[in-house]
C-alpha cells in the first residue's frame, strides 16, 4: 500500500517569489552585502525523517534528499531577485502498522522573479499582501515560514495531515 507524502513548498514559492511594486533597494550601508548568489544550505521542518535511509532521522530535508542541491537566490543591486527552488514528492510504503520506508522523487522546481528591500540585517522580498522576511547574520540568511510543509503521517491506524513550519538557511557564495 502506498501513501503519498508531499513536500508542499508551493506556498513558500508563492510567498517568496511573486512580482511586486517598484520599491527602491534600501541599502543602509551595513557591512553585510546582500547582492549575489545565496545557495540553500539547510531546509528544516518540525518532524525528523530518514528519507535517505541512512539510519539517522533528521529535521534537515536538505541533508535527507539531493532535491534542493541546486536551490539559490540571486539578489541583484537593482532591487530585483531571482529565486530557484525545487519541489519533492515523497512516497511511503507501509509494510506493517509500525514499519514503513520512504521513497522520494525530485520534481521540476520553480524559477521566479521579484523585488527586495533591505533594512539593517533584515531582507524583505515583496509579494503583494504577503512579504517574506529573512535575517542575515554573517554570510548566512535565515528565513522562517509558518505552516508551509504539509505531510501525511500514519500512526498505525489513522492518517493525519499536519502543516509544519520550515526554516530555510542560505549561505552567500
Amino acid at each position: 500500500m502506498k501513501v503519498i507524502f508531499k513536500l508542499v513548498l508551493v506556498l513558500f514559492v508563492f510567498n517568496f517569489c511573486a512580482c511586486s511594486s517598484d520599491d527602491d533597494n534600501n541599502d543602509n550601508n551595513d557591512d553585510v552585502s546582500l547582492e549575489g548568489i545565496w545557495t540553500l544550505s539547510a531546509l528544516s521542518v518540525e518532524s525528523s525523517f530518514d528519507f535517505n535511509n541512512d539510519g539517522m532521522a533528521s529535521r534537515n530535508l536538505f541533508a535527507e534528499t539531493p532535491c534542493y542541491d541546486d536551490d539559490f537566490i540571486n539578489f541583484r543591486a537593482d532591487g530585483s531577485v531571482n529565486i530557484v527552488t525545487a519541489l519533492t514528492s515523497i512516497t511511503i510504503e507501509i509494510t506493517s502498522p509500525t514499519e514503513y520506508g520512504h521513497v522520494y522523487e525530485c520534481l521540476n522546481g520553480l524559477d521566479r522573479e521579484s523585488t527586495w528591500t533591505k533594512d539593517g540585517n533584515t531582507i524583505t522580498v515583496e509579494n503583494g499582501s504577503t512579504d517574506l522576511v529573512g535575517v542575515i547574520s554573517g554570510n548566512t540568511m535565515t528565513v522562517a515560514l509558518e505552516d508551509t510543509f504539509q505531510i501525511e503521517m500514519y500512526d498505525g491506524t489513522d492518517y493525519t495531515y499536519p502543516d509544519e513550519d520550515v526554516v530555510l538557511v542560505y549561505t552567500k557564495q
